[in-house]
């Protein structure tokens, strides 16, 4: 049975569903169909790690209810497979055997957890946080588990160990770099926070990485690449995503790390688009909440015949867990000078990096309530002078 729809969205993540309010504020009769093979209606997949020590149903996450979706008629079809897209015919097949044909397409198909080649990962006990499905599994092992590994020591890797801390298990840290937060912290900011965790009772291990997940079955215990050996009853993966692009692998639409886009959102051929963790634009992946919602927005208005163009963001990257709070955007690596400002009784340090003149950086420990002004300073790359005229005690 073939179906046919105006516009046709593979994927019910933050990127399809900021698309299908775009389609819609634009085009009031447009047929939309939002494909998933996930059973539930688009939820906030950023807030996984914070209920992993929450009691919650799966309504609480949702972004918008069975209403909303009616109200703007948006049908959903959860729980289905696309197994195939023709882009001759227009059109893609279920694994049910149904047919939609389409007018534009989005693939919004999303990411998958990166798990790095480590012997025994395949054990009980080994996970990848990506799903609802992944949280409700994940809950329901750690409560039975005293010893919980993390292993990753990036954003998402330290959110997901405070939320562990939380259910009163001892976590380790596995960071396969020299200091936590690598990519978004200089190293003296890093070892502050590093130095708040362990007081909260986190062990770290700088330096390392999992050779083997010891255990018969089960995990019991990881084997450091220095040999060293710790003990623990469960792992969590937290080192990364891959694009999901086994859909698209033999159609003609071009991809490598992901789907290629150009600054439109469109793929090579030219009433196909993608958005989110699956598309590649200017030459990378970005991962993020924040830009899939921002892509999919771009995307949907493309769709309906807009001409607006996408350009990745200046990264930035606040993390509060508990009284630990850390505020990191722009390059923190390439500058040529550094401005602080610290209050060492109440534990603030703020850095200002510059070069040539300008800020193209900041990092805020302690107190991250310059953040707006500071991340706007950084986007518009203004002039260190004229920041500091504020009479801010920058030295």
């Amino acid at each position: 049975m073939l179906k046919k729809v105006d516009y046709l969205i593979i994927g019910n993540g933050i990127a399809g569903l900021s698309a299908a309010k775009e389609i819609r504020k634009n085009d009031n009769n447009g047929s939309i169909i939002m494909v998933s093979n996930e059973p539930y209606l688009t939820y906030y997949r950023i807030k996984l790690t914070e209920y992993m020590s929450k009691d919650f149903n799966n309504e609480d996450l949702l972004v918008n209810n069975e209403n909303w979706y009616e109200e703007n008629q948006i049908e959903t079809i959860l729980s289905k497979i696309v197994e195939h897209i023709d882009t001759d015919n227009n059109k893609v097949i279920l694994d049910d055997g149904n047919e939609i044909g389409y007018k534009k397409l989005l693939l919004a198909m999303g990411s998958r957890p990166f798990i790095p080649p480590i012997a025994g990962k395949y054990k009980k006990g080994v996970f990848a946080l990506r799903n609802l499905n992944d949280l409700r599994y994940i809950q329901n092992y750690f409560s039975n588990c005293s010893i919980v590994t993390v292993i990753g020591g990036g954003l998402l890797g330290l959110e997901a160990a405070w939320s562990i801390r939380k259910l009163n298990k001892t976590v380790n840290i596995i960071q396969h770099s020299p200091f936590l937060l690598s990519r978004q912290l200089d190293e003296e900011t890093s070892r502050k926070v590093e130095g708040k965790l362990i007081e909260k009772g986190f062990n770290i291990y700088l330096d390392s990485s999992a050779e083997e997940i010891l255990g018969e079955t089960k995990v019991s215990g990881i084997k450091l690449n220095n040999r060293k050996e710790i003990s623990t009853d469960a792992v969590l993966v937290s080192a990364g995503i891959r694009s999901n692009l086994d859909l698209i692998r033999d159609t003609k639409i071009e991809y490598d790390r992901g789907i290629k886009v150009n600054e439109y959102l469109n793929t090579n051929i030219e009433n196909i688009f993608a958005a989110g963790d699956v598309a590649e634009v200017e030459g990378s992946v970005l991962g993020l909440w924040t830009a899939s919602n921002d892509q999919g927005k771009i995307a949907g208005g493309n769709m309906t015949g807009e001409h607006n163009s996408y350009t990745n963001p200046r990264p930035f990257t606040t993390l509060r867990l508990g009284d630990i709070s850390v505020f990191s955007a722009g390059d923190v690596n390439d500058f040529d000078r550094v401005y602080e400002y610290k209050e060492e009784e109440k534990e603030i340090h703020h850095k200002l990096f510059t070069k040539d003149g300008k800020i193209t950086g900041v990092i805020l420990f302690g107190d991250i309530s310059p953040m707006v002004k500071l991340k706007k300073a950084v986007i518009d790359n203004i002039n260190v002078n004229d920041y500091l005229k504020d009479g801010l005690a920058f030295k």
